[in-house]
């Protein structure tokens, strides 16, 4: 097989693997009784199993936590990493060790580095110089984080 063939090839099944992805993510969706899974854009589609699934596994660390707290108790804010801080009454690199944990997490359960949270570089501030993160959940997933979480 020539390297043409080869890479449409690959091409073709990547396409296949994507559309049997969105499939099985709308069969989980009718098994949950949700109309669908929710797209929350560059993190991807959602179902309430996988939030389950993902907040099953990561629970237990205090800083992803206060995140899932922070981010459900105001949806669609946006929340910022000093105010995840202050619930978690973590040190700034540690609170970043547990995102990055539920980045490794959420890799192992979805083969994708993905949150049910969204998340964005805030501008920076004009006194600091800085930019922080900022985080926001879906009204939606929220509501579906606590039922989990009840």
């Amino acid at each position: 097989m020539d390297h043409a063939t080869l890479r449409t090839t690959v091409v073709a099944a990547l396409a296949e693997a994507d559309s049997l992805r969105e499939k099985l993510n709308g069969l989980l969706a009718e098994i949950d009784g949700t109309e669908s899974a929710i797209d929350l854009g560059r993190q991807g589609l959602w179902t309430k199993a996988q939030v389950a699934l993902l907040w099953d596994k990561a629970n237990h660390l205090p800083g992803v936590r206060a995140l899932f707290e922070a981010t459900a108790e105001r949806p669609g804010e946006k929340v910022t990493f000093t105010e995840i801080l202050e619930r978690s009454k973590l040190p700034g690199r540690q609170q970043s060790n547990e995102h990055a944990a539920l980045s490794r997490i959420s890799a192992q359960l979805f083969k994708e580095k993905r949150w049910p949270i969204e998340n964005t570089q805030g501008s920076s501030d004009s006194a600091t110089g800085k930019a922080e993160m900022l985080y926001w959940m879906d009204s939606r997933v929220a509501a579906w984080w606590r039922e989990i979480t009840k």
